[in-house]
């Protein structure tokens, strides 16, 4: 089943020009916002089926809401009723308020900005498209009896449409919105619900010997009997002789090993040997270099602390603790990222190429060689943690239903979520897929000259703060 062309089929022409009717918005910019929204519910119920609890929750949700009469077969007798329709708006954003929680005023402003079209209209539209969404989902449900892992299953089978057929220009911000850079890059599956283990019977134990002595007399209370009193009393002095015994031999084996000890600190000091000094870097857990030549200070040093283990007066003093050099060495990128970084002067939005960074023509395949080029990146971003960057991506092989900008886009994602795995804060990187790089003919201009795009596939580097 294609999920997005059974959506398409409800949303007609004539049920698009009665929703824009009543959101009071031009037909064309309620199209455009209707087909964000759809895009947009799906992605998050996807999202939201990466975890076992999102699985069971939508799952119970599209049980608990299943309707006898299906709204989506009965929609254009439901647009013609106001009541209907504001019962179904409300239906629809309580739907996403439960199931994406504190996601709806994020996503209507988004799709406000992307359709045209007033925050409140795309309120509205939010809560009509979710219904819709939802009931061609539970109606999948029913008719497959579906359990909750197919239905995440199936979610995840519509992913390579769901990438194919999302606007262009919606899918970065979607991604963004909602998390779904995994997603997008193949990189995320349906979570898989653990079943439920029947709970073992615990059968009490039986009765100790010592339980049958206490119980002897089962008329009366065990501890008032005379030989109920003996037993408490023979146990309490086994217990405190046994422990006595351990007491002593812990503190007499302690005794012996200070001797020791202290003896040997003693031995090696007369010798002239420097053990006490490596006692302390060891305590310190700092590797001690035995070919460094020895200081006239550190030979002090050494001395002193010789002679206050010897003489038992006082305890050598920890070494310094030299600083960390800053971090060094890599390719060219580091050279030139580090030297503009650390430049205070310098002006902020620098683009840098990142040759070392190449793919497979027509696909998401790194080239040999390019983890070494992301491995760099990670580190200069460690190293100055203020900095935020632009990934800027540019493909001219796209093959297939693919397109350019489409590409581009999941490149540059796909090394988004290298670095935002290797450790690297997500809100300090953003991803942007520009295609072939020329601008695109607004429809009908017959007069603007077309640029040629790129002459081939690139990644650019962009530094949006230092």
């Amino acid at each position: 089943m294609d999920f997005f062309a059974v959506i398409n089929g409800i949303f007609t022409t004539e049920v698009t020009n009665k929703i824009a009717l009543y959101v009071d918005e031009p037909t064309e910019k309620t199209q455009k916002a209707v087909q964000g929204l759809v895009y947009t519910v799906f992605g998050g119920l996807m999202k939201r089926t990466t975890s076992e609890i999102g699985v069971n929750q939508l799952y119970n949700y599209l049980q608990k809401h299943n309707q006898a009469v299906s709204i989506s077969d009965n929609l254009v007798s439901t647009l013609k009723d106001p009541s209907q329709i504001n019962a179904c708006i409300q239906n629809g954003n309580d739907a996403i308020s439960h199931l994406l929680p504190a996601l709806k005023s994020s996503i209507a402003s988004m799709i406000s900005s992307y359709a045209g079209i007033r925050n409140s209209s795309a309120i509205s539209l939010l809560g009509i498209t979710s219904t819709i969404v939802l009931d061609v989902l539970g109606k999948q449900v029913k008719e497959q009896k579906m359990d909750a892992d197919r239905l995440a299953g199936f979610l995840f089978d519509q992913r390579e449409s769901f990438v194919q057929k999302t606007p262009e220009a919606l899918l970065p911000q979607l991604a963004e919105k909602l998390s779904l850079q995994q997603i997008v890059a193949g990189l995320a599956a349906p979570a898989k619900r653990i079943p439920e283990t029947p709970v073992p019977i615990k059968v009490a134990p039986a009765p100790s010997p010592i339980a049958n002595v206490f119980d002897s007399d089962r008329n009366g209370d065990s501890t008032d009997s005379p030989i109920g009193k003996i037993a408490v009393g023979v146990l309490i002095a086994a217990l405190l002789g046994v422990g006595g015994y351990f007491v002593y031999q812990n503190s007499k084996s302690n005794s012996t090993d200070t001797e020791t000890s202290q003896v040997v600190d003693a031995t090696d000091s007369t010798s002239g040997s420097t053990s006490p000094t490596d006692t302390v870097a060891r305590s310190l857990d700092v590797p001690v270099d035995t070919t460094r030549r020895t200081t006239p200070a550190a030979a002090t040093t050494t001395a002193v602390a010789a002679t206050s283990v010897a003489g038992k007066t006082a305890t050598p003093a920890p070494a310094p603790v030299t600083p960390a050099a800053p971090v060094t060495g890599g390719g060219a990128l580091s050279t030139q990222l580090k030297t503009y970084l650390s430049d205070a002067a310098a002006p902020k939005g620098r683009s840098f190429p990142l040759t070392g960074i190449t793919f497979q023509p027509g696909s998401l395949s790194l080239a040999s060689g390019s983890e070494a080029t992301i491995n760099e990146l990670v580190t200069i971003m460690k190293t100055y943690p203020t900095a935020q960057i632009q990934l800027l991506g540019y493909a001219n092989d796209a093959k297939g239903g693919l397109t350019n900008k489409s590409l581009s886009f999941r490149r540059v994602n796909q090394i988004k979520q290298q670095l935002i795995t290797a450790g690297i804060d997500y809100v300090r990187i953003d991803a942007v897929g520009r295609g072939t790089g020329a601008p695109a003919k607004k429809p009908g201009d017959t007069t603007s000259v077309v640029k040629p795009g790129i002459s081939k596939p690139k990644i650019d580097l962009r530094v949006v703060i230092k």
